[in-house]
């Protein structure tokens, strides 16, 4: 007996596939139109003798209706309807997939087939839509299954065969993906719209195997065609569909890049991420009410350009991208902040995330611009110039950004500028990098609490204790760093570490007597100087008294006491000050002196 030929048995499958969907349809249909058919049955009231009318309550509670479950959503014909879509789908994957590998038909003819077969649903879907209405879930589900079936075709034509050239692929696609989206904004029908995205989505990495930048391009197209639509009728489910697999897609793709490089995937990789924080941006604008979907969208759609970047490009190149993200985020904070034609455009909270994720970006930037030893100085040096910007602009977000800089560039300096064992032992000099990370830690710690609080953008922070005892800590720690960096770049001797703690207590007791002068007037000020004065106090018994040699010793007790004295003595006599020559302690003062 002979064996049937490999072209009729392609046939027989494909007959097969669309036998079972119109079996599973017509299925669908009947058991909707029994359900609505099938009459309700009401039970019959029970016969009561007449008795007098009762008075009606003058607020009558009213019935709460019965909460929609989810298993309404789960009637046999739905399931069958959608189950029915997903095998046919399946089936032309494996038309176009399988028959490649077994090499069943030619090219052209698979190509054509699944094409005839994607016309077939569609018209399937339309004619069912226009001559049974009930029957809706039917309709969607061919429609569906249809245009899905037909972006795959699409797919398989451009990247699996080479009929098209990939910028008339792409552009096919797009064309393909507007028509469902299309139909779906016509028929109000959002599963429509989900159900064209993500089966194209889900499926197309099946075709392509591998995330390259033709998939990527792929699905950016689904996100594309999907924005005008989600933005239109306000429909969240249908954003993150189309979102969610774009930033999966160039995720992916950048890892995958390092096994398979290819000079356009990087370039993918950024436009998927632009095209994401776009559309985000206009989700936010023209939908407030889906101010968190597009708050998500925003914070996932760079994310992948943040790894592609340092994985696959050269540093310059890297940074570049980085660099161009940053000012891409800060101009559209800019623009909804300043301009005044975007002024209520977009939501507040959905600026303080495009800041946020600037920052990211500039950091992101930063860190693969410089080498690991150096990461710690650029990270002051933009929490400096943030702190600068947030004065000048009166924005507390950017003082927050300015803020998270500073602690990351505190913590990396300690492991790497500015080590604790540069201030116990005197064989580890930092050298100029230490002075300078030193510096620029001890004018952030003033600058920072200093601008949030001139600000004023929140009320408590000029009493917050942890923010004033962290700034303290760090500008004691700046200092002395700076200090002992200073003094073993001039001599490598211990002789010269000797020196630099001298001079370190001696800058910490200033300090203190700085703060306590200042506390007549203000009583936080007051409490630090005393602090800072038991400080002082506690590093000259314990640690310079145990580490310092006999003449540097009696130097740093000497100059420490006299300087203490003195501070004393004038700060007794300006307490003993008449009121009136006194500066006033605070408002209340100053405002019973006026008075």
């Amino acid at each position: 007996m002979s064996q049937p030929h490999q072209g009729d048995t392609l046939q027989l499958v494909a007959g097969e596939l669309a036998a079972i969907g119109q079996r599973l349809s017509y299925l669908g249909s009947v058991l909707q139109t029994e359900a609505a058919n099938r009459p309700q049955e009401a039970p019959a009231p029970p016969a009561a003798p007449a008795q007098p009318a009762e008075p009606v309550p003058a607020h009558s509670p009213q019935v709460a209706e019965p909460r929609r479950r989810f298993r309404a959503d789960l009637e046999p014909s739905r399931v069958l309807a959608w189950v029915g879509g997903g095998v046919t789908l399946l089936g032309v994957v494996f038309l176009l997939v399988l028959a490649v590998q077994q090499d069943w038909l030619g090219p052209a003819a698979r190509v054509a087939g699944g094409a005839l077969l994607a016309a077939l649903l569609i018209a399937a879907g339309w004619w069912v839509h226009r001559k049974a209405a009930e029957q809706r879930v039917a309709s969607i589900a061919l429609a569906t299954t249809g245009f899905a079936a037909m972006f795959l075709d699409v797919v398989a034509a451009t990247a699996l065969y080479g009929y098209f050239p990939v910028p008339a692929g792409l552009g096919i696609g797009l064309v393909v993906a507007i028509g469902g989206l299309l139909l779906s904004d016509r028929w109000q029908a959002q599963p429509l719209a989900i159900g064209v995205v993500l089966g194209s989505a889900i499926c197309a990495p099946m075709i392509t195997q591998g995330a390259d930048a033709l998939l990527i391009g792929f699905v950016v197209l689904l996100q594309v065609a999907a924005a005008p639509v989600q933005v239109r009728q306000g429909w969240g489910g249908l954003a993150l569909a189309a979102g969610v697999p774009s930033v999966l897609a160039a995720l992916v793709g950048a890892f995958w890049g390092l096994a398979y490089p290819n000079p356009v995937l990087v370039p993918a990789i950024l436009a998927a991420a632009v095209l994401g924080i776009v559309i985000a941006a206009v989700t936010a604008g023209f939908r407030p009410a889906a101010e968190r979907t597009a708050i998500g969208l925003l914070v996932a759609a760079p994310t992948p350009s943040f790894l592609a970047g340092p994985l696959l490009l050269e540093r310059a190149e890297a940074t570049a991208t980085g660099v161009g993200m940053a000012l891409l985020l800060a101009a559209i904070w800019a623009v909804g902040r300043y301009l005044p034609a975007f002024a209520d455009w977009l939501p507040s909270r959905f600026l303080a995330a495009v800041g946020a994720m600037a920052v990211v970006a500039a950091g992101q930037a930063t860190i693969t611009a410089l080498d690991v030893s150096s990461w710690a100085t650029g990270l002051l040096c933009e929490a400096l110039l943030l702190t600068v910007a947030g004065h000048l602009l009166r924005r507390g977000g950017i003082l927050l950004g300015a803020a998270c800089y500073a602690v990351f560039g505190f913590f990396l300096a300690l492991g790497n500028e500015v080590p604790v064992d540069a201030l116990l032992w005197s064989d580890d000099g930092t050298g100029v990098a230490g002075l300078v990370a030193g510096l620029l830690i001890a004018v952030v710690a003033v600058a920072l609490p200093t601008a949030g609080v001139r600000i004023g953008k929140i009320a408590s922070l000029p009493k917050s204790l942890p923010l004033w005892a962290s700034a303290a800590l760090a500008l004691l720690y700046g200092t002395a760093s700076a200090t002992m960096a200073a003094c073993l770049l001039v001599s490598e001797s211990r002789g010269a570490f000797l020196t630099g703690h001298i001079l370190i207590t001696l800058c910490w007791v200033i300090f203190a007597i700085a703060l306590l002068l200042r506390g007549v007037r203000v009583r936080h000020l007051r409490i630090g100087g005393l602090v800072l004065t038991a400080v002082s106090l506690a590093k000259l018994l314990l640690f310079d008294l145990a580490t310092l040699d006999g003449f540097a010793r009696v130097i740093a007790f000497l100059c420490a006491g006299l300087i203490l004295l003195t501070a004393g003595v004038g700060y007794a006599r300006l307490l003993s000050r008449p009121s009136a020559e006194r500066p006033p302690r605070n408002a209340c003062e100053r405002r019973s002196r006026e008075a």
